[in-house]
């Protein structure tokens, strides 16, 4: 695991705009299979934008270049949601989610995006709460789709419906609060696809796995409260108190939460008072 968690150092050094979103959901793989082939895959995005280039006329309009957009990955191909396991790991593995054609709305916003940006189209992911989104067209003139339901398109009451459906009625709008529609980052993106593998292997008891990708997410972005108390819990599980311990104190530190402060600190005290282990 370590090489593949220096991957991660070497991609968190490089400015957002060089850090390649396929390079990096493909390390994310990497974490967890022993082989993977990352030119198979940009091989596979670049024949689906090319196919898609080929279709799309000159004057076409953006609800046209969306429409074949979705005719392309979901009728044609074949790709969907996957609604019997969602919580299946290799709903997060690019590689998969390309073979066997389905993913949660994450990987699938990442293969909707990718493929129109190799078709010419101006795309991007939105880390909308709850259900991640993409966005095809500029300004304006741009349209936002859930790559997880077929690439539908979503208008503004659709997006507040959601909205109060997390939040409760009137409490959010995209109107009042349009940076729930911007451009997520490629680091943003990369955080959430191992948040999610996180929850998934913590909610199977495979704290090894979790780990995996904590250590990732941290490799990334080293300074997430909540990332450092994760790991410190896994940490503690697992037996290994002075990195628990480690994680905790810097949790400590960064967190602004008075509850999970205390609470941290009744168990850094508990841990701190165990005798060490000698193996």
């Amino acid at each position: 695991m370590d090489l593949i968690i220096e991957r991660f150092l070497l991609l968190s050094e490089r400015p957002d705009s060089e850090l390649g979103l396929v390079t990096g959901a493909m390390t994310i793989s990497r974490l967890y299979q022993p082989v993977v082939d990352e030119a198979g895959v940009l091989n596979r995005l670049d024949a689906l934008g090319a196919t898609l280039r080929k279709r799309l006329g000159a004057g076409a309009s953006l609800a046209d270049q969306v429409e074949a957009l979705n005719r392309l990955l979901f009728v044609e191909e074949g790709f969907a949601g996957d609604r019997d396991d969602f919580e299946d790991p290799r709903n997060s593995f690019l590689d998969e989610v390309l073979e066997r054609r389905r993913g949660i709305p994450i990987s699938l916003s990442l293969v909707y995006v990718e493929v129109a940006r190799r078709a010419g189209l101006t795309a991007w992911g939105i880390g909308f709460p709850g259900h991640f989104l993409a966005k095809v067209g500029q300004g304006g003139r741009s349209l936002v789709v859930d790559p997880y339901n077929a690439g539908a398109i979503l208008s503004a009451d659709d997006l507040d419906a959601r909205l109060a459906g997390l939040f409760g009625d009137d409490r959010l709008s995209v109107r009042a609060h349009p940076s729930l529609l911007r451009a997520a980052t490629h680091r943003e993106i990369l955080v959430r696809m191992l948040r999610n593998l996180k929850a998934v292997y913590l909610g199977r008891g495979q704290s090894g796995e979790a780990l995996r990708a904590v250590c990732a997410i941290l490799a990334l972005a080293p300074d997430l409260p909540e990332e450092l108390r994760d790991r410190g819990l896994i940490y503690r599980d697992l037996g290994h108190h002075q990195a628990a311990l480690a994680d905790l104190r810097r949790f400590r530190e960064l967190s602004d939460d008075g509850a999970e402060i205390a609470q941290v600190s009744a168990m850094i005290e508990e841990l701190a008072a165990t005798p060490m282990r000698v193996h």
